[in-house]
Parts: structure tokens; sequence; C-alpha cells
């Protein structure tokens, strides 16, 4: 006898546990950790009996990186996690029903096997591979083989995922093969029927004799795949207003842009040192597999506070309006306002789904309108942090008119660029 069987394992069945606003990065890996050798042959990866069809079964399974949000994993995550099981009938005794009814039975040995699983792991046009498991055909009397190790390594480095642009996946692939050679004693059973006397028959299955030893190849392979994108880099950001750093007191506002390979869930803003604005865009739930293993998942939501927070999915490339040659994945839009007069140092922090923060701060003058040496509530203007140099007394006056810097004059444009390109994403591909 012999056979060919593929296996494979999809984990789509999940029990919700917690609720979080904040990814609970920290739990989930030390939960996961805890259990990972668990993984190693789990009964939880269910196979069903041995059967002469099937004598042998093997599953495996790519469960989760460390760490993991959705299907997005950082650039310095720390490995793969694996499962697997496998159950032959080595010393058990299997039975087949024949067409008469009768129960064949079998008894297999195993006489030798060997097994392999190879996990392989591609980046864009690079794909490089680890051995899982590597047994020769063998014999049991040698010893016993140690187990593998549930968290694989990713072998590529971080400044080689570090280049990722935020879009692009980290393909692992598992492939697995297990051959086994059973010696199988045979006991068939066959239908014999007597005549009962009054014109009928009386049938039975009864035991014939041990037939020749039979010989079973049995060869079990399967794979499993799975895409995680890889989130790296640092946030750039972009003051949109005010841009050149001043601004009518009445009227204060604090607007970023931030261009980022990485996803960014909440906003929080201080002014002075002391917090003032919270916006938050998506909060996270865990859920557990079949195997025990925890997830984390985000699901969107609107929780602002003194603040709002916008989040756009696009592949574009922010030069010049930030350093830099990489390309960006993610554009956020933050905004606040808030009251106040003179010099203050606001701070806008962003906090991505692996608690990384990406931080931008500035001096922001809210000044006083003046005319002739009097401010528009009517005291004297005083020091230019609080009050904006206006037209002067006439007495004072020297020019006619004023000629707007050159350098003035390219941010305008650069401002009118990037006016279009926000029209362009928010509103371009609805049309």
């Amino acid at each position: 006898m012999g056979g060919k069987c593929l296996f494979v394992l999809l984990l789509v069945f999940f029990s919700y546990l917690f609720a979080y606003a904040d990814p609970p990065i920290n739990e989930v890996n030390a939960h996961n950790a805890g259990i990972e050798n668990g993984l190693m042959g789990t009964p939880k990866i269910s196979l069903g009996v041995p059967t002469p069809e099937q004598p042998a079964k093997v599953n495996m399974s790519i469960v989760a990186a460390m760490p993991q949000v959705d299907d997005r994993i950082p650039s310095d995550a720390q490995g793969i996690l694996w499962a697997w099981n496998e159950r032959n009938a080595d010393g058990e005794t299997l039975t087949e029903e024949d067409s008469d009814g009768c129960t064949d039975y079998y008894y297999p040995a195993l006489i030798n096997y060997s097994r392999s699983a190879i996990m392989s792991f591609t980046f864009r046009n690079a794909t490089r591979s680890k051995t899982l498991i590597d047994y020769g055909w063998i014999d049991e009397a040698n010893g016993q083989h140690m187990n593998p190790e549930p968290l694989v390594g990713i072998p590529f480095t971080y400044e080689e995922l570090e280049t990722a642009n935020g879009t692009e996946n980290l393909t692992v692939e598992l492939q697995w093969r297990y051959a086994y050679y059973f010696e199988v004693v045979v006991s068939n059973q066959y239908l014999k029927c007597e005549d009962d006397g009054h014109g009928g028959q009386t049938c039975t299955c009864v035991s014939e004799t041990f037939e020749p030893l039979q010989y079973w190849n049995i060869l079990v392979q399967g794979n499993s795949s799975k895409n995680f994108i890889i989130e790296s880099g640092n946030a750039s950001f972009f003051l949109a207003k005010p841009v050149l750093g001043e601004q009518w007191y009445e009227d204060n506002h604090f607007d970023t842009l931030v261009f980022s390979r990485k996803s960014i869930y909440k906003a929080e803003i201080s002014m002075d040192g002391n917090k003032t604005a919270t916006a938050q865009i998506y909060n996270f739930t865990v859920l557990e597999d079949p195997v025990g293993v925890w997830h984390i998942f985000s699901s969107p939501t609107v929780d602002f506070r003194n603040a709002s927070m916008a989040g756009y999915n696009l592949s574009y490339w922010a030069n010049p309006v930030v350093g830099g040659n990489m390309p960006f994945s993610r554009l956020y839009e933050i905004n606040h306002t808030y009251s106040g007069w003179g010099p203050h140092n606001l701070t806008v922090e962003g906090t991505d789904f692996f608690l990384g923060k990406h931080e931008y701060g500035r001096e922001i003058y809210s000044r006083k309108v003046t005319r002739w040496g009097l401010s528009e509530t009517g005291e004297p203007a005083g020091n230019p942090e609080y009050y904006r140099p206006g037209k002067p007394a006439p007495e004072e006056e020297t020019l006619a008119h004023k000629i707007l810097p050159p350098a003035a004059i390219g941010m305008m444009v650069l401002l009118l660029a990037l006016g279009s390109f926000w029209y362009y994403k928010r509103w371009g591909t609805s049309r």
C-alpha cells in the first residue's frame, strides 16, 4: 500500500478575549512565549484516527509573528511562531469493512521513517530558508531526537527590512514531507454461509489464517503560507498651519501632516509641556486561535478630545515637503485649535501599532495685529513675540509698500502644491 496525503491547517476560528485602547504588545508576547513549546506536537491540531488508507497524518501551520497586529509586523520582529502535530498507526490496530460486511484487521509496525520541514522567507526578490526538521531514515533504537524550535528567527537583518516602503510583504512558506515504511500483519475475515436445514442459509464472518506480511510506503506532505506587511522607519512631520510659525491670536492652529510607513493609531498634543489634546482613530481586540495563541486586531474608532485626526493609505513620495529619499505609504492629518497669546511650544506625539513614538515640536507665536504703534485691542504694541509689527505711524513710515521676500514666495508655491495634493488624495479618485 502506498499513498500521498496533503493537509493544510487554517486557523480561522477565534475566541474573543479582551478589548484595549492601546495594543497590548507586551502582554500578548508574554502569553505566546509562555505557550510556544506546547505548539510542537500539539493535540489541538486535530488529525483524526489513522485508517488503512491513511495510516499516517501530519499537519503544520504558520501561526503568528511576534509581535504582530492584524497582518503587520515591525522590521525588528522577533520571529515566526509555528505549530505542528503528527500521528501514525505504529502499534495500533486498524480495521476495514469489506464488501460482505466482514472486518479485516491490520497491525502495522513502523520500520523506518524520515521527516523534514523547511520554512522559507521571501522579501522582494530574495528568498532565504531555515530547516526546522531534518531527520533521515533512522533506527529508533539509536535514541530520541530533539524537538524543533517553535519560534523561528527571520533570516533578514533589521537594516534590510527597514528599507520596506510600508506596503511590501514578507512572505513566509512552510513545507513538510514525511515518509513512513510499515510492516503490516493482516488478518482477514470472510463470509461463511451454511445450510440452516430449512431451505435457507446462516452466514457468519469467520477469521482466516494470517496472510503474508504487507509493506506500506506512505508519503505525507503539505504546505502553508502567510504574508506579513513590514512596517518600518520613522515618521516625518510637516507643519501645515501656521506654516511660518506665527498666527493671529484669535485663530490659533497646530495642524500637522505626518508622513509614515507605519500605522499610527493616536496622537497626543502638548503645549508648554502640558498635554492639551488627544485624537485616536483605532482601538484593539485580542482573540485566541484554536491552538491557544493570542492575536491583536485593530478596528476603526473616533475618539477626539480637543483635536481631530484622519489617516489615508496611499503610496507616494513627499519630497521636498520633508527630507530624505524614502517613499511613504500612509498620511495622517492632525488638527488642533487652542487659546493662547504669545510664544508657545507645541508638540505632537504619534504612537504606532507597535508602541513606537514619533514626535515633532515647534515654537509658535500667537500675536495681536498692530497699526501705528497700537494693538487691535488698543494697548501700546510691545514685545514682538506678542505683537506683530504692523504699519508704522505716519511720521515713521518710509516705504510706500513692501515687497514679498523670495523665501515667502517659495513657501506659497509649496503650499499651493501641497493643497493640490490634498485635494487629489481626498477627492481626485472618487470622481
